[in-house]
């Protein structure tokens, strides 16, 4: 369901004259009627306003910048990003030092109220339109589907908000916080209801792929009862969905974040995108989601971004020596773009965190340009059931069904590789190798980005790539392509005496090799000089045991819910999971955020950062009460 499908431009501006640009939404009184009476009348309009439900998903309020911030940035997966100054609400949120009025959480708060009320509209209307009895129940199936999305995210971030399910009266604009358990049980109700009436992802025509499906409705099921430790019912509908045979696991994990993985058969659900042709689309009808890349894209050299959201030294400690995941998720410095046009990610000395989120990477070269991504964003994908489902079935004392589950996830990461080294080969680009370096033509470009402090690798003698800008900071903030100085890069260029000139090579090689087994690597130690940029080269024997790749888990207990999530973790890294994973986590070990937060230099306020503010507007103009701690 691309954006030709989604965006009504009738309806949309229907919609907009009831007041739905307000900050205070549920207080600002409509500045004109909906004529519902005029409008609800054939089966095409009941789809458009449907359709006016999945557009909220595409806006800025819902799934861009504050968002990105409250989900990632707020944790130890992300920082900022960006330059120091630039954005400072959101260091805000990354330092864990906000208050109530920060944008932040008026934002999302106007944005996701503003999908419940188009959820409402189409629920409240579409049952009176004369037409097909099965159609008009799927579209009220999509529409509490989206109420549901909608209304998990408000209750996970805020706790109890205000409930009402059907256009507010003039009477009603006043509305009391529900509480959170009543919150969460129209979300199940909401989701059972759509769980019943929608279609499977397979009976779906090829125009309305994306639209919700049982499957969907059913995933987030299971992920509402584990957030509720209503872990008997969380695996029901795990399995629900993992037993329906529409989904697998196979799908290699690098094609999954590109736009050619889109809507695969991981896909459970995930946000249509579509670059926009001209420059016609209005951002109230659903052309912000291009956004979503373009503010977490490279900044600097490729300029194709904003460069926030990037991701953490410690999420890059998180991953196991040679896990795949961990190329496929950060985009780094001196990193060759994913596009295969050989252009080079540079070094940005104005940002003090230059990794950037692999996942969101559109080329340069797209149609739509930097500002038109059109890149679809992945809400709930199937590895994440499986982990739903082993966190669940170990709660409910089967761990030998959680290990199977969980190794499923691991077993697809390993992308078809068994042994390792302990880090994962990249292609040093030309102009590094040679223009910076002045390495002949011809030889080894399969280079170590990073090794582990305190892995065999490591031990053994490898190190991680690490540079410099090599002039003063304001010329090389000046320049457009920032001088550069490599301290340390290691060149793999032979594998136990046979040479290698590719990481394939490499792979290959190592695909030989059985574990604990010794395997001596050929390597040149290429360094520069600080202030003159004079290379030196060192030949080097480093030899490091071959190691299993990611190895089937078989702890019991605590250490395999510890297993499940670390694997949850490094499998859904940047794909804004993390915060709300934390908090429910320390819901089931407590300590367990104020722990992981102080590794990553930041201090979780115990009795505050469990639910973040109601918007400051809010509790003064619609007399909401605040959370504890603001």
């Amino acid at each position: 369901m691309r954006t030709s499908q989604i965006t009504s431009r009738a309806l949309v501006s229907l919609l907009l004259v009831v007041g739905l640009g307000s900050c205070d939404f549920l207080t600002t009184e409509p500045k004109g009627q909906l004529t519902t009476e005029s409008f609800f009348k054939t089966s095409d309009q009941a789809v458009e306003a449907t359709n006016a439900t999945y557009n909220m998903l595409r806006m800025w309020q819902v799934h861009v910048f504050s968002w990105i911030g409250l989900t990632d940035i707020a944790s130890d997966d992300a920082t900022k990003g960006s330059t120091p100054g630039d954005a400072g609400f959101l260091l805000d949120i990354d330092n864990l030092n906000f208050d109530a009025r920060n944008l932040a959480f008026s934002d999302p708060w106007a944005g996701y109220y503003k999908g419940i009320f188009r959820a409402n509209i189409a629920t409240e209307n579409i049952p009176g339109v004369p037409m097909d009895a099965t159609l008009k129940a799927r579209l009220i199936g999509e529409n509490k589907f989206l109420r549901a999305y909608y209304y998990f995210f408000l209750v996970r971030a805020f706790g109890g908000v205000p409930l009402f399910t059907h256009p507010l009266k003039p009477t009603e604009y006043y509305q009391p916080r529900a509480s959170a358990a009543e919150v969460y049980d129209q979300i199940v109700q909401d989701l059972m209801d759509a769980s019943a009436s929608l279609p499977r992802k397979s009976q779906y025509a090829p125009a309305d792929l994306g639209r919700a499906t049982k499957g969907a409705a059913q995933g987030m099921l299971a992920q509402v009862y584990l957030y509720r430790q209503d872990y008997p019912h969380a695996l029901a509908y795990a399995d629900s969905v993992i037993n329906s045979g529409e989904y697998d696991i196979n799908t290699d994990y690098n094609t999954i974040f590109t736009q050619a993985g889109e809507n695969s058969s991981e896909s459970v659900f995930e946000v249509q995108a579509a670059v926009n042709p001209g420059s016609g689309c209005q951002p109230d009808e659903g052309c912000s989601n291009v956004q979503y890349a373009e503010v977490q894209g490279v900044r600097g050299t490729p300029n194709i971004g904003w460069g926030f959201n990037t991701p953490s030294p410690e999420l890059e400690a998180a991953y196991e020596p040679g896990d795949p995941r961990l190329e496929a998720t950060i985009l780094y410095p001196w990193e060759m773009l994913p596009d295969g046009s050989g252009r080079v990610v540079y070094l940005n000395p104005s940002m003090q965190n230059s990794r950037f989120s692999h996942k969101v990477f559109v080329s340069p070269d797209n149609p739509g340009g930097t500002f038109n991504a059109g890149i679809n964003i992945r809400r709930l994908r199937y590895a994440d059931v499986l982990l739903v489902a082993a966190e669940a079935a170990h709660q409910t004392g089967d761990d030998g069904k959680a290990q199977t589950y969980l190794n499923q996830v691991r077993a697809r990461a390993r992308g078809g590789h068994t042994v390792t080294l302990g880090f994962i080969p990249e292609q040093l680009a030309t102009p590094i190798a040679e223009t910076v370096l002045g390495l002949p033509a011809g030889g080894s470009r399969v280079f170590v980005r990073y090794a582990k402090p305190g892995a065999a690798a490591y031990v053994a003698g490898l190190r991680s790539l690490k540079s410099h800008c090599g002039d003063a900071q304001s010329a090389c903030a000046s320049a457009t392509v920032p001088p550069i100085r490599v301290d340390t890069v290691d060149i793999i260029q032979t594998v136990d005496g046979a040479g290698v000139t590719t990481p394939q090579d490499y792979l290959a090689a190592v695909d030989t090799k059985t574990v604990s087994t010794p395997v001596a690597l050929g390597v040149l130690r290429v360094t520069q000089d600080s202030a003159t940029g004079t290379v030196t080269t060192q030949s080097l024997t480093i030899t490091i045991n071959a190691q299993a790749l990611l190895p089937a888990v078989t702890a019991s207990g605590q250490a395999l819910l510890d297993a499940i999530w670390q694997e949850r973790r490094v499998e859904l890294a940047m794909e804004q999971q993390r915060w709300f994973d934390i908090r429910r986590q320390d819901a089931v070990s407590p300590g367990r955020a104020a722990q992981i937060m102080l590794v990553a230099g930041k201090t979780f306020h115990v009795g505050r950062d469990e639910l973040y503010p109601i918007p400051d507007g809010e509790v003064q103009s619609a007399k909401l009460t605040q959370n504890p701690g603001y």
